[in-house]
């Protein structure tokens, strides 16, 4: 059953424009192999500072304390959310994210 969900990550503003860019594709065609569809994607905050350090995943146990918000509207099969927070959790530079369960069209033409 497909649902919509709406996702805010923060990624590592040490890595550059480049490597975000990089990030954002590969974050949004995972879930196009997944037969899912996004609806929107921007960066929320390009440089916001944190209320307190988050450390990096990898290796490179690196404190951070600014990060680049980056929020993400898909709609996407509940049996295949699974694999899409794999994907997440394995990058790296992402140093946390939220997947929460986005509106419906039902919702939203009740609310209207």
């Amino acid at each position: 059953m497909k649902r919509n969900f709406e996702s805010m990550m923060i990624l590592s503003t040490d890595i550059g424009d480049q490597a975000q860019e990089e990030i954002y594709q590969k974050i949004t065609k995972k879930i196009e192999t997944l037969d899912g569809k996004v609806l929107s994607a921007k960066v929320w905050a390009k440089e916001r500072n944190l209320a307190f350090f988050l450390k990096s995943r990898g290796a490179d146990k690196k404190k951070h304390t600014k990060g680049c918000y980056w929020l993400v509207e898909f709609s996407l099969d509940t049996d295949k959310l699974a694999e899409l927070k794999e994907t997440v959790r394995l990058e790296e530079n992402i140093l946390r994210s939220m997947i929460l369960r986005g509106k419906t069209q039902e919702t939203e033409k009740v609310e209207a």
